[in-house]
């Protein structure tokens, strides 16, 4: 769909037109990003939003709401990679267009009563515990200077931000991190027919287990399971899924469990049904 663009608020919203003269509110990140006045946009995608005006007494004057002040997110943003310099020693020249970015981004759907989904959060606070603690005072930042209460969701998505920036790597990846852990809770689900809050003691506890062998073994640091044999023999419906889950772990992150990796994990899966 083709729009006009009658006026661009910021970055991520623009008041547009379609052919027929309907005003609507498009709302995506870096959509209205050098736009002017009276140029054809064309928003197609999944993230891109498109809003009808339904009262024709709305105009754009009203819908300045919606913007937001640019020096708060500014000052917001800095204060924010300060903390994350400070208690997780990120230096990223990065960081900052990153998260200014997001964070304008995330408040703009707030401020349009969109909710923020995060389907991954369990997951996110635990493998990146240490950055979630961060993203936990970016939140407070957040609600003290500019009056928004971004949520778990959103905390999650800075956690990720600043994961990825500790690291060097692209966000995707730690993702992608994410979502291998929630399919291993999956996994056991489907496996032992049960249903586990991620929130629960039970499925942080695996969490972090999970957490820690998986770093351990793309550290290629040496384990040892003096019952690994008894493992396999006498919890083999255990070992069958940590088999399983090993394999997945492999194929998408590229970090290979040893036999003895295996045999934590199958033992760390027993006391997770269990608890």
């Amino acid at each position: 769909m083709n729009y006009k663009a009658v006026k661009v608020f910021n970055n991520n919203v623009i008041l547009a037109e379609e052919e027929d003269g309907k005003q609507v509110v498009l709302i995506s990140k870096g959509i209205g990003f050098g736009v002017k006045k009276g140029e054809q946009i064309t928003a197609e995608g999944d993230d891109k939003k498109v809003f009808y005006i339904l009262d024709e007494n709305v105009n754009a004057g009203e819908i300045k709401r919606l913007s937001y002040d640019i020096e708060k997110v500014e000052q917001v943003t800095q204060g924010i990679v300060q903390i994350a310099r400070e208690k997780l020693d990120i230096t990223s020249e990065k960081l900052y267009d990153a998260l200014y970015d997001h964070i304008s981004f995330a408040i703009e759907r707030l401020k349009m009563g969109l909710p923020i989904d995060n389907p991954f959060i369990g997951e996110i606070s635990i493998m990146c515990n240490k950055e979630y603690e961060v993203a936990e005072n970016a939140a407070s930042l957040i609600k003290e200077q500019m009056d928004v209460d971004i949520g778990d969701a959103e905390k999650g998505f800075i956690a990720l931000h600043l994961y990825s920036a500790r690291r060097n790597k692209h966000i995707n990846v730690a993702m992608k991190s994410a979502r291998v852990f929630k399919q291993a809770v999956i996994m056991v689900e489907n496996r032992f027919n049960r249903t586990f809050n991620t929130n629960s003691s039970a499925c942080k506890s695996f969490l972090m287990s999970l957490n820690r062998l998986v770093d351990v073994s793309a550290k290629q640091k040496p384990l040892e399971m003096p019952i690994k044999q008894h493992v396999k023999l006498y919890m083999y419906e255990y070992d069958e899924v940590a088999q399983a889950i090993a394999r997945m772990i492999k194929s998408e992150l590229g970090v290979e469990f040893s036999e003895d990796a295996k045999a934590f994990l199958a033992v760390n899966i027993c006391k997770f049904i269990q608890m």
